[in-house]
């Protein structure tokens, strides 16, 4: 009996050592993230090329808390004035301060295409995240007015050296990620009936370097993979995506679209200058508008948003003629993400 009342006394004191236990447990969960209050040195910059490496603005803000002691991820958001943020240019920070430097501003300006050489109205904010998971914490939007150049935008890029120039990755075709979104394009000229090549990370070999499987001129990459290959000689649009490994290539030809032209059902065929690495073209055009597009289709087409810059823009504006007269044409793939024309009136 007494054994028994004592193996009731031990079980009730490991009951309560359990129940203080459970007491004692501290729960840490993650709220609402508190908006950090942005400032900048300036509100207005002229930006000028020759002073490219000097500092152009600075921006600070205070911490944001998300209720724990843990890593507070910040960035640097810039859109164009009533956007409302919905397309935006980003740059991380590692600590509570952002100083840009004229070349890194103007490539943001450039990159949300702002007219040059005028003012334009941007919008900067600062986020705040902790997880892609957790629900991320903005600042107050800072006012700033930006006066660009023309300057090429500098995306992130991939190489894509082979036999057709030498496998030297720093001479070979380039591709960029028009959305730094681990998706990539660019045009090549492969003038053998077939073409092997990779796909570096770097101008060199010392980054990540892929092959993979080819069939019909597309297929998955692999970071160990043989090398890629393609099949017929041309001017091609390749691609490729980081997460999804895939990767093709787009055998095109080029012609102008448009009453400008020959009309909107009748295209005016480009030739393709192989020493020039452009497509060219003579001819007489009217008022009015055209496209540049691949294979007589809109697949892949070309417009002008800003008619300030020879720069082009996929699935952009219409491009416009106010004097009819006879053109030189030409049109320029090779500068991946940059792609430009010009028009010269003979």
């Amino acid at each position: 009996m007494k054994r028994t009342i004592y193996q009731y006394i031990m079980a009730g004191m490991f009951a309560a050592a359990l129940a203080s236990c459970k007491k004692d447990e501290v729960k840490t969960i993650a709220q609402p993230g508190t908006a950090p209050m942005l400032s900048a040195s300036a509100d207005t910059v002229i930006l000028k090329k020759d002073h490219a490496a000097d500092n152009a603005v600075t921006f600070k803000w205070n911490a944001s808390s998300f209720g724990f002691n843990g890593v507070v991820k910040y960035s640097l958001e810039f859109a164009k004035k009533g956007d409302n943020f919905a397309t935006v240019k980003a740059v991380t920070a590692d600590t509570l301060s952002k100083t840009l430097t004229v070349a890194e501003l103007n490539t943001i300006a450039n990159g949300l295409e702002v007219d040059n050489g005028v003012p334009a109205d941007l919008e900067v904010r600062v986020k705040a995240i902790i997880s892609d998971n957790f629900q991320a914490a903005y600042s107050n939007t800072q006012k700033l007015v930006v006066n660009s150049y023309l300057d090429l935008i500098d995306y992130p890029s991939m190489y894509a050296p082979g036999d057709y120039q030498g496998w030297n990755p720093a001479g070979a075709a380039k591709l960029v990620s028009l959305k730094s979104d681990k998706v990539y394009e660019g045009y090549a000229y492969f003038s053998a009936a077939t073409t092997t090549f990779k796909f570096t990370s770097q101008p060199n070999w010392d980054g990540t370097n892929y092959g993979g499987t080819s069939s019909g001129n597309k297929g998955v990459l692999s970071a160990t993979g043989d090398n890629l290959q393609v099949t017929g000689a041309g001017y091609y649009y390749l691609t490729l995506d980081l997460g999804s490994n895939a990767w093709s290539a787009t055998l095109t030809t080029w012609s102008m679209i448009g009453n400008a032209a020959k009309g909107w059902d009748t295209d005016l065929d480009l030739t393709f200058d192989p020493a020039k690495n452009v497509w060219t073209a003579t001819a007489d055009l009217s008022a009015g508008e055209f496209k540049f597009r691949a294979n007589h289709a809109y697949d892949i087409n070309y417009g002008d948003n800003k008619p300030g810059d020879p720069f082009l823009n996929r699935d952009g504006a219409n491009i416009k003629i106010t004097e009819a007269g006879t053109y030189d044409i030409v049109l320029n793939l090779s500068i991946a993400g940059n792609y430009s024309y010009t028009l010269k009136k003979k």
